[in-house]
């Protein structure tokens, strides 16, 4: 390192004060230079060197930052130290840009004029410390401020910081305007009763100190205040300690917000849900009410036949019929016709869906089978009308698209039953010495009221004394257990087969409690609707 511009420096004992001076430039962790007139290192710390990739501080003697830095940093350090040479005054503490391998960096610099023992400006030196670090976490810091800033800016809720005595240090515009108030700088520093003054005084303080002497939150209380002019205003308010890094309560965190709007939506879906609760219970009573009608229309049609029926009759039918919707009113329904003392025919017929559309349905097929009835008896002919009837009407988007039936009329006196099907399951027969199966094989028409002027075939099926017919409707071959197999018309059949010794209605009780065995469900996914014939 040159020593030349300290060649003159005395220590107090005696020694030279440059040797001093030498070792302090070797071990300052600092950038510490002397330059000429023209900006030339006199010699620099070794600290610097390293910095700018010198071997040695005596290799940076004669260059200048030109050598060193980017040409628009070196050239604004060339300008700081002219003026400094042209006035004598430098400066403290100024933050300065530098670059290093194209990494920014930044440094605290303090730049002097380099004064002769004759008083003449003879050069500059200076001392800069790396702060790049420090730079960039403050920057970090102040973005990280003001993104909680306009965070709590945005907020529709009123947030407010208050320090130990009181006095507002950080607000939000929110806050600021339920106060009146426009400016952060018009509310910071002040206490509440310096900004509005209402009948909530007095309960804001307690709530305040409160915080700050137990350290305890207030959190979600619902407020209801009033106004001067006696409007109500419900506010959702929390408070929580500001704690310092010592653990000591300095302040109060708030947030309040304006919840009046939805206070009332809550009282008027609580009016709204007791009004419906009031409907819902009268709807389900009507509704309990209907299906009770349905089932007492199919009991009532099955009493009437066996009224009527002539007992001297080769054929003495019994039956009976289990009947469990799944919903409050179902799709699923038949019905027993008087046709003649050793006569009669029986509707079976599924609607799609269920509820109260599916129930219409059923309805209105019941007032068209009374009206073809009466003008035919014939299976095939039966169905056609209904088919016909039901076209113009299902076309309608609000009624169910889609129904399957099935009519049968039992001769008692011929021994025949005569069947015309629209897409439904055939019914199973079960004849003394053999296994239960279909009472025939023959395919099915398409269901009602899809295709207008469908002809339908009916066949023909002898009966004797002793056989057992199940019609029913798909909802008790399709329950599905956990694996997704359904019950299907097979096991029907054996379970007809196996319950051959008992009565109709325990017949009918057993298969029910089977399909749901196999489901595992106590309930069933559709209706179901079953009718036992004995002969």
């Amino acid at each position: 390192m040159s020593l030349l511009p300290f060649k003159g420096l005395v220590g107090p004992d005696g020694t030279h004060g440059a040797l001093f001076f030498a070792r302090l430039m070797e071990l300052l962790p600092d950038h510490v230079y002397f330059k000429d007139l023209e900006g030339r290192f006199l010699c620099i710390t070794r600290a610097q060197a390293e910095f700018f990739g010198l071997k040695t501080p005596e290799d940076a003697v004669g260059k200048t930052d030109f050598d060193f830095f980017p040409y628009e940093i070196a050239r604004q350090k060339d300008f700081d130290e002219r003026e400094i040479i042209r006035t004598g005054i430098g400066f403290f503490g100024k933050e300065e840009r530098s670059d290093r391998q194209g990494r920014e960096l930044w440094t605290y610099t303090t730049k002097l004029p380099l004064i002769s023992e004759t008083g003449e400006v003879i050069g500059t030196f200076g001392i800069s410390r790396d702060v790049t670090e420090t730079k960039f976490a403050r920057e970090a810091l102040e973005a990280q401020h003001r993104l909680l800033h306009t965070l709590i800016d945005i907020l529709p809720c009123r947030i407010f910081v208050k320090d130990h005595s009181g006095c507002f240090t950080i607000t939000n515009q929110a806050f600021r305007r339920s106060v009146g108030v426009d400016s952060p700088a018009e509310v910071l520093g002040r206490r509440r009763a310096e900004l509005v003054s209402d009948s909530r005084d007095a309960r804001v303080a307690a709530d305040d100190l409160q915080v700050i002497e137990s350290g305890v939150s207030i959190l979600n209380r619902e407020d209801l205040d009033v106004s001067p002019s006696g409007e109500k205003q419900w506010m959702l308010l929390s408070k929580v300690p500001l704690i310092d890094r010592d653990g000591r309560v300095q302040g109060i965190v708030g947030m309040s917000a304006d919840i009046t709007a939805q206070k009332q939506a809550e009282e008027r879906a609580i009016r709204a849900q007791r009004d419906l609760e009031s409907s819902t219970r009268l709807m389900e009573s009507e509704i309990a009410m209907a299906r009770e009608m349905q089932q007492e229309l199919m009991t009532a049609s099955v009493q009437a036949v066996r009224e009527r029926l002539d007992r001297s009759a080769a054929l003495k039918p019994e039956i009976a019929f289990a009947y469990e919707p799944c919903a409050h009113l179902a799709g699923d329904f038949f019905q027993a016709v008087n046709l003649s003392p050793t006569q009669f025919g029986l509707l079976v017929c599924d609607v799609m869906g269920h509820g109260v559309k599916a129930a219409l349905v059923t309805t209105l097929l019941r007032g068209l089978l009374a009206e073809v009835t009466a003008r035919t008896i014939h299976p095939s002919q039966v169905i056609a009308a209904l088919n016909d009837r039901l076209c113009g009407l299902l076309d309608r988007p609000s009624f169910p698209r889609f129904v399957t039936a099935l009519y049968a009329t039992i001769d008692l006196k011929a021994g025949m039953i005569t069947v015309a099907n629209a897409a439904h399951p055939w019914p199973l027969l079960q004849r003394s010495g053999s296994s239960a199966g279909p009472l025939v094989t023959a395919e099915c028409g398409p269901g009602l009221g899809l295709i207008p002027a469908t002809v339908y075939e009916a066949v023909e099926c002898p009966l004797v004394g002793g056989d057992r017919l199940l019609f029913y409707t798909d909802g008790l071959k399709e329950e599905q257990n956990w694996a997704g197999d359904e019950f299907g018309p097979e096991r029907l059949a054996q379970a007809l087969d196996q319950l051959s010794s008992r009565d109709l209605q325990g017949t009918l009780g057993e298969i029910l409690s089977q399909i749901r065995a196999f489901s595992g469900s106590a309930s069933s996914g559709d209706d179901l609707c079953a009718i036992l014939l004995g002969l």
